[in-house]
């Protein structure tokens, strides 16, 4: 393969968590065409293979401290699709990007203060829809009904977004979260004191609750997005 010069990155990075305590984390490096590879454990190369057929055949090496032997092989999955494979002593080791944590405590709190807020939201729309339909014209009354599909929406979507979606999912609740807070915010103010009756209080009640329900999600969804991170959750033995 093309070495790299110092300093430079690998075209391809993999990270493996070895099966050792603490699941020390590794490095595959290669490029695209996996002509060659190495595996490189706290700034060394532990393993290499100089061309795809010496990686496809499987190389080996030890580790530095206590020379348990580490083996690197490129196989095939069943779709034919090149699959990286790093063993330790005969035990595999995990890769990176395929994790996924078990969703912890401050994911299921995350995730019901967005059904919270999602929730109050739609009683809010709900209420639009019943004002709207004492109004005249079909403008009000439409987008009544809009607003009411989003938040029913919101109301299924976000909880398992945020529950199941890794820490993707809850920073886009997050984002979501943060927008719909404004929007509530807005609405709530232009309903407070409204004048004309028709739901105006209850609106600007239900949309103060949604908009305090979505501050708090997307305040934290930090909070999650740290407890979900893969790696901790492995070493923590929270993973799926």
């Amino acid at each position: 393969m093309a070495r790299e010069r110092p300093g430079e990155r690998a075209e391809l990075e993999v990270g493996f968590l070895l099966p050792l305590p603490g699941w020390p984390r590794a490095t595959f490096e290669s490029d695209y065409g996996y002509e060659g590879g190495r595996l490189v454990l706290d700034g060394t190369a532990i393993v290499e293979a100089r061309n795809r057929g010496e990686l496809e055949r499987g190389v080996e090496g030890s580790l530095p401290a206590s020379g348990q032997s580490v083996t690197l092989r490129l196989a095939s999955t069943e779709r034919g699709a090149p699959d990286v494979q790093v063993t330790v002593s005969g035990r595999a080791a995990r890769r990176q990007d395929a994790l996924r944590a078990r969703p912890s405590r401050s994911a299921w709190i995350h995730a019901s203060l967005a059904l919270a807020a999602s929730g109050a939201g739609f009683v809010a729309s709900y209420l639009y829809v019943l004002r709207a339909a004492g109004e005249p014209g079909d403008w009000a009354l439409k987008m009544a009904v809009h607003m009411a599909g989003w938040h029913l929406l919101l109301t299924f979507t976000l909880f398992p977004t945020s529950m199941w979606g890794q820490r993707a999912g809850i920073r886009l609740v997050q984002f979501v979260c943060l927008l719909f807070f404004l929007i509530h915010l807005g609405i709530a103010v232009a309903n407070f004191g409204a004048a004309g009756g028709g739901h105006s209080g209850a609106i600007a009640v239900f949309n103060a609750i949604s908009g305090a329900f979505f501050l708090a999600a997307a305040w934290y969804g930090s909070r999650a997005y740290r407890d979900m991170d893969p790696v901790e959750a492995l070493r923590a033995g929270r993973v799926r």
